[in-house]
């Protein structure tokens, strides 16, 4: 059912509400309303919509009654899962003149709660703000809480934190998830010392909690602050909180962008090793990279051909060839600039050619050098590099 915990939450509250509206309606009234009740209890939820529609037609001329139809044929619509009806009745409902500022109150909830689900953030922060203007009585805290989440939605972050801080200090044990928006809202507010003693309280209580160990490094991530994000992800996985493989990718990924690649690609490399993570392709071209970034060439190179073996697209064989003819080695690079045009990468580099034929003619190997020279000869941009070597080919 397309509810969500505020609703539900929501829900349970009004029932309790329409009780004591319904006592102030007429007794035909009142007793077709405790029928539906029953219904509800039965989850005969077919009966009690029939029931209300036709109660809904002979109370058109009864402003509070028909608002009362309407409202619990919205609670009925709910737990039946047809969102659309909800809607439609509450604003039915609310449309009625001179309604009492309870019922009025508990309508404008409700539709807040109905449209928040439906992700209409400005209608639900509107009803909200109007709901609090209604109540005579300290407001839920779990109502402020939907309000509160519905202004940071459409960016009024000012008020969102007044409403978060009111629902946090008015609850006696507030659920993390609602400090999970006060740091959001904090965040927007560019409140970062704040925030960060949120998330840092969050991972106090608990420490177990791998996803508050994850807010935390990203915290610090989002202010570009990367040694920081390692720390905190190091020390959880010291503590063996952050077991998951991506959780370690992420780790590696963090030695590089505080510029220790080494450090990165040696826990990459004993993560291969322990098949913590798969030997797969994406994994070999991170491992070969870290290695290159190291300037472990030789390592970079073994890595890279057991990666360039899986590689369909020739990525990797277009680097390795790059590598080979940066250092001389010019038959080896002619093999992957080769295996690189055979897989297609030259349909995004067509400087392969060129490169496949000047590594064949320093390798002395002069068919394939002619061969890829007049492939690249084809391309405007490379014809007169290759005439040229062409030209030295012919005259050796």
């Amino acid at each position: 059912m397309k509810q969500t915990l505020a609703l539900v939450v929501a829900l349970l509250l009004l029932v309790f509400a329409a009780d004591a509206d319904a006592q102030q309606a007429s007794r035909s009234t009142f007793l077709k309303l405790m029928d539906v009740q029953k219904m509800w209890e039965a989850e005969d939820y077919t009966t009690a919509m029939a029931e209300l529609e036709e109660l809904i037609n002979k109370t058109r001329g009864d402003a509070y009654d028909y608002a009362l139809a309407n409202q619990y044929m919205a609670h009925t619509c709910v737990l039946a899962d047809c969102p659309e009806r909800s809607r439609t009745a509450l604003e039915e409902a609310l449309a009625q003149p001179n309604l009492p500022d309870e019922l009025l109150a508990t309508l404008t909830l409700f539709y807040a709660q109905v449209v928040l689900v439906d992700e209409e953030y400005e209608i639900a922060r509107q009803n909200f703000e109007r709901w609090l203007t209604l109540i005579d009585t300290p407001p839920d805290p779990a109502q402020l809480f939907s309000a509160a989440y519905a202004n940071y939605q459409t960016e009024r972050y000012d008020r969102a934190n007044v409403l978060i801080q009111q629902a946090i200090e008015s609850e006696s044990n507030p659920i993390d998830s609602w400090y999970r928006l006060h740091y959001q809202i904090l965040f927007q507010l560019e409140r970062y010392e704040e925030g960060e003693n949120i998330l840092l309280g969050l991972v106090s209580r608990s420490p177990d909690e791998e996803t508050y160990w994850r807010l935390l490094a990203n915290h610090h991530l989002r202010l570009e602050d990367g040694r920081k994000a390692l720390a905190v992800m190091t020390i959880a996985f010291q503590m063996d909180m952050l077991a998951e493989p991506e959780d370690q990718r992420r780790i590696v990924s963090l030695y590089s962008f505080v510029e220790t690649p080494e450090r990165a690609a040696r826990l990459l490399e004993s993560m291969v090793d322990t098949a913590v993570v798969e030997s797969d392709f994406d994994t070999l071209k991170q491992l070969g990279n870290l290695w290159l970034l190291s300037r472990e060439r030789s390592k970079a190179v073994e890595v890279l051909k057991k990666a360039a073996v899986v590689d369909d697209e020739g990525e990797t064989d277009e680097l390795l060839g790059s590598i080979y003819f940066e250092d001389e080695r010019w038959s080896d690079a002619h093999q992957h600039f080769m295996a690189a045009i055979d897989k297609g990468a030259a349909e995004e580099n067509d400087r392969l050619h060129l490169l496949a034929g000047i590594s064949a003619y320093r390798a002395g190997m002069k068919g394939e050098a002619r061969t890829s020279l007049q492939e690249a000869m084809k391309i405007d941009e490379y014809r007169s590099q290759a005439r040229s070597v062409l030209r030295k080919l012919d005259e050796a």
